[in-house]
């Protein structure tokens, strides 16, 4: 259900997910790991730590050893659970990435429901079609009832964030969740993807059809995703039950994937058959390098039930943490035209549901971290797996 890079090599081998457990028991519950924020997303700017030639930098306590200290929300009081320390890798260089590998960003265009199973001969893709071709008199408009953002890293890391748009028409105009408002989370999920190319029959009726019409009309370069949740807000962290997420994917245009799939969905308490439009968002560098980054971090305490995934690709950052059934996410975005004159403060964080804390804001200056830093919130650790740089 999270958009699979189109071009994404078929064969790469699935990465083995690393473990960055506690030492000890978290002294604080995600109720209280809160960022004590709640002002708009447009005050809260991110001042993540200097770079700096030692190989500990913290965003904690002033001083002059080491660990040199900055808070990490500029509008937050100067509490405890307001700080970080990041402990830098031994060789902080960040890889190159070789082309054709590109982390990616999709957006969701819209979802469209069918019913399970089809009736016999429907055509797919069924979506792109209407309103002129209908048979099975289904609605005749596709819609998005979300805001729903994925990111995925050159190892296949993802993190899918759905946000439903506002309700009611009065309120149309007002902007994502930033402090609370937890039903406004219709879906939040992170993991690995993976992808083989398929061959599927020409849709609809074959009959009367010459066969070279049957291939005319045959799609070709469709693969078949599969998306491994490693943590869903639908399940309890470490849930043995979280049903496979797989679909088809028919490219249909350079920058658009039609994703066909089947699952059930708790807004209609039924199993559906969905098409899902996926649209590509080119990368933006954020720095006066002109390079991209990319970056992922990983908690994983399974003794106190928590994990967590942040993703940054570009412009873009998300992140998702759970305690068991308890679930804080956040995203931020990179704006180009901010009057700000430096990078950290052109970064705004446009979602934030739950109470826990979350290190997107040390992905906005990757060059402090280096493959394999630690980013030390009280007890718990995110681990940085992946870091990227490419042109």
């Amino acid at each position: 259900m999270a958009h699979e890079q189109k071009n994404r090599d078929a064969t790469q081998e699935e990465p083995q997910t690393p473990s960055a457990q506690l030492a000890a028991t978290p002294k604080e519950t995600s109720g209280s790991q809160s960022d004590q924020a709640s002002s708009n997303s447009g005050d809260i700017i991110c001042t993540p730590p200097a770079t700096d030639s030692a190989s500990t930098t913290s965003m904690a306590t002033p001083s002059n050893s080491e660990e040199i200290s900055q808070p990490i929300l500029s509008s937050a009081r100067p509490a405890d659970d307001t700080y970080v320390t990041v402990i830098a890798a031994n060789n902080n260089a960040i890889p190159v990435l070789e082309n054709g590998n590109e982390p990616n960003i999709s957006k969701r265009e819209y979802i469209y429901f069918l019913p399970y199973p089809l009736p016999p001969d429907t055509e797919i893709p069924y979506s792109i079609h209407l309103p002129q071709k209908n048979p099975l008199n289904l609605p005749s408009r596709q819609l998005e009832p979300t805001s729903t953002l994925v990111l995925t890293s050159p190892k296949r890391t993802f993190v899918d964030i759905r946000i439903y748009k506002p309700f009611t028409m009065s309120n149309a105009l007002k902007p994502l969740p930033n402090v609370g408002e937890p039903q406004r989370l219709e879906w939040a999920f992170g993991g690995t993807s993976s992808s083989r190319p398929i061959t599927l029959p020409s849709p609809g009726p074959q009959h009367g059809k010459s066969q070279k019409r049957i291939e005319e009309e045959s799609w070709t370069n469709i693969t078949h995703s599969t998306w491994v949740h490693w943590i869903d807000s639908r399940f309890a962290v470490g849930s043995k039950t979280i049903p496979v997420d797989e679909g088809d994917m028919y490219p249909i245009a350079k920058d658009l994937t039609l994703e066909v799939g089947h699952a059930f969905h708790p807004a209609l308490g039924a199993v559906k058959t969905h098409e899902e439009m996926w649209r590509d968002v080119d990368t933006v560098a954020t720095n006066d390098a002109g390079t991209k980054l990319c970056v992922v971090l990983r908690c994983q305490a399974e003794h106190v039930g928590v994990r967590g995934l942040v993703v940054r690709v570009g412009q873009f950052c998300q992140g998702i943490i759970m305690e068991r059934e308890a679930t804080t996410v956040e995203r931020w975005e990179w704006n180009g035209h901010h009057p700000s004159t430096t990078e950290k403060e052109k970064w705004q964080r446009t979602v934030r549901i739950g109470g826990a804390f979350l290190p997107c804001s040390v992905a906005f200056r990757a060059q402090v971290l280096g493959l394999g830093a630690v980013v030390r919130f009280h007890d718990f650790e995110w681990v940085v797996e992946e870091l990227w740089e490419w042109k």
